[in-house]
């Protein structure tokens, strides 16, 4: 028998039916919430202290591929590997939108995310008027640790990614280039 089995978590199909139901009696072409949470275009750790910082590569330098971007972003932590799937299903803290970059790095300034918690940072980019609707279904549909007054979800917003996705994120090799550079104006 499967270890998962007897856990409490999703460790492979979580359920998004009451997003998705409602996304898609709504909108002509809705995104399942599946492919914002777990297929994202950007996912990666981002260290906000020096705990979880490799050599020189700071936050800013795993913020950096969302410069300019505009969509929905999503704060993640772990909550459980199984083993048995080699899945880790993770748990969502909060959901904004916006240019992602400074938001996320501004949630780190000022203190907003436990430093001894590995912080995991998805954006899915689109435009304002979509990012603003899918913000505000995530607040509805999901309970959000770090979100405030317009949270009246009472669901609880899962992630399940694969050993890659959690280990090595989807923007590496171009995080770490930014590590040969000189200056921070060649960014």
């Amino acid at each position: 028998m499967q270890k998962c089995i007897d856990q409490k978590f999703p460790c492979q199909n979580p359920d998004y039916s009451d997003f998705d139901n409602i996304a898609n009696t709504e909108l002509r072409n809705p995104t399942p919430a599946s492919d914002i949470v777990n297929e994202s275009w950007y996912c990666n750790h981002v260290p906000t202290d020096e705990i979880f910082q490799i050599g020189d590569l700071t936050s800013s330098k795993f913020l950096r591929p969302m410069r300019g971007k505009f969509g929905i972003y999503h704060l993640w932590r772990e909550y459980e590997h199984c083993d048995d799937h080699g899945t880790y299903t993770m748990l969502c803290e909060y959901v904004g939108k916006g240019p992602p970059d400074t938001r996320v790095a501004d949630h780190i300034r000022k203190d907003k995310w436990p430093e001894e918690v590995m912080l995991y940072v998805t954006f899915s980019e689109f435009p304002n008027r979509l990012a603003k609707y899918y913000e505000q279904l995530f607040l509805d549909t999901y309970k959000f640790g770090l979100n405030g007054n317009e949270n009246k979800g009472t669901r609880i917003l899962y992630a399940v990614w694969d050993e890659e996705r959690f280990s090595i994120g989807t923007h590496l090799n171009e995080i770490s280039s930014y590590s040969r550079m000189e200056s921070p104006d060649d960014w």
